[in-house]
């Protein structure tokens, strides 16, 4: 049984969706926990026209290895058209992600 640490993932079949969707859901603390899940989900999207959305509305912190997973999420797709999307991000996230340039590469919603 997967730990609460864990995101939860919701992969569509890419031959049925026209704009295929990957889903992530943080749980309360964004870390380094989650890395196995954001590297599938790089490796998925590298070259390809997906959208990624992380879903935090659940999430109180993002740790420092919470934002080095972003990054190389955001690095693993800067070549492709995939579209990163930060989905229900609190205020105070929002504000500690613009202070480290992350809404260059994602939308924070």
């Amino acid at each position: 049984m997967p730990s609460t640490a864990q995101l939860a993932r919701s992969h569509p079949p890419l031959a049925r969706v026209k704009s295929p969707t990957v889903t992530l859901t943080s749980p309360p603390v964004f870390d380094s926990s989650m890395c196995r899940e954001l590297w599938e989900t790089a490796q998925r999207v590298r070259g390809s026209e997906i959208k990624v959305v992380i879903d935090l509305q659940a999430t109180v912190s993002i740790h420092d290895s919470g934002y080095l997973l972003l990054k190389m999420l955001k690095d693993s797709v800067a070549k492709g058209r995939a579209e990163l999307l930060l989905l229900h991000c609190p205020s105070h996230l929002k504000k500690a992600l613009r202070s480290r340039g992350f809404e260059s590469y994602f939308t924070l919603l």
